[in-house]
């Protein structure tokens, strides 16, 4: 889905439906507290191992910084995967 789909979805709603909460519906839950905002930072994967995740380019280079021998190639080692200003819903914990 992306953010025009969910916008006509929303659109597409009766009014009585847009005052309740939000669900993200999961198979083993439902996730209620989200948040919707837009990324502060670009937003990184480390290329030798994506399944930790992303962070955000100030963290990467904090990475590179304390630990250069790690990262020979500086930012370049890592992949950016979503740029600054991307709308996001997040879980808010």
């Amino acid at each position: 889905m992306n953010w025009k789909q969910l916008k006509d979805f929303c659109n597409s709603l009766p009014e009585s439906e847009l005052e309740k909460k939000v669900i993200l519906w999961r198979e083993d839950e439902a996730i209620t507290d989200i948040d919707a905002e837009q990324l502060d930072e670009d937003q990184y994967i480390d290329e030798r191992d994506s399944d930790n995740g992303c962070f955000p380019k100030s963290e990467a280079e904090s990475q590179i910084k304390m630990d250069p021998e790690e990262f020979p190639r500086g930012l370049e080692q890592f992949i950016k995967v979503y740029d600054k200003g991307h709308p996001i819903l997040r879980e808010d914990f």
